[in-house]
């Protein structure tokens, strides 16, 4: 609750910005056609959206997934990325094989930090073994935070993660 009153409303804010890689001409991501809510004060109690159907196969159901799609997928999040957006999940699931194309479901609304963009490519690099290249502050403030967490846990006797 807290959260949403310094921060606002997660969905408002990603059907804006879907809306607005939309008209910059990146046409990957799946469209939003509503968005109603029920809110108290910033607080979003209740939410329905509508969004785009995609018809195609997804990523989930392919045995195998060749160079050409990894390419694409690799690309398409590189895109997201420069037009200032992050997928938040980059799974098998979260992406749908339209035709020839690569499209991006489930997308997150949250701001686009290099953390977080150097999440998306370490995350390609675990489900699809698309080689992570950029090594920027983003990905080393990544790393070191998940060795500070690992540690932590191993002091408490916990598990690393």
């Amino acid at each position: 609750f807290f959260k949403s009153l310094v921060k606002g409303d997660y969905y408002e804010k990603l059907f804006h910005q879907t809306d607005r890689v939309r008209r910059e001409g990146f046409a990957a991501l799946n469209d939003f056609y509503l968005l109603a809510e029920i809110k108290t004060l910033r607080y979003v109690k209740t939410y329905v959206m509508i969004i785009e159907y995609i018809e195609g196969i997804e990523l989930v159901d392919m045995p195998e997934i060749s160079d050409e799609v990894r390419g694409k997928i690799k690309q398409s999040i590189y895109s997201l990325h420069q037009h200032g957006m992050v997928s938040g999940d980059p799974h098998k699931g979260n992406f749908i094989l339209q035709g020839n194309e690569i499209r991006i479901i489930d997308l997150s609304g949250k701001r686009p930090s290099r953390q977080r963009k150097a999440k998306d490519r370490i995350d390609l690099e675990r489900h699809y073994g698309i080689k992570n290249n950029v090594r920027d502050i983003g990905f080393y403030l990544l790393i070191y935070k998940k060795k500070l967490r690992n540690f932590l846990r191993r002091i408490k006797g916990k598990e690393k993660r």
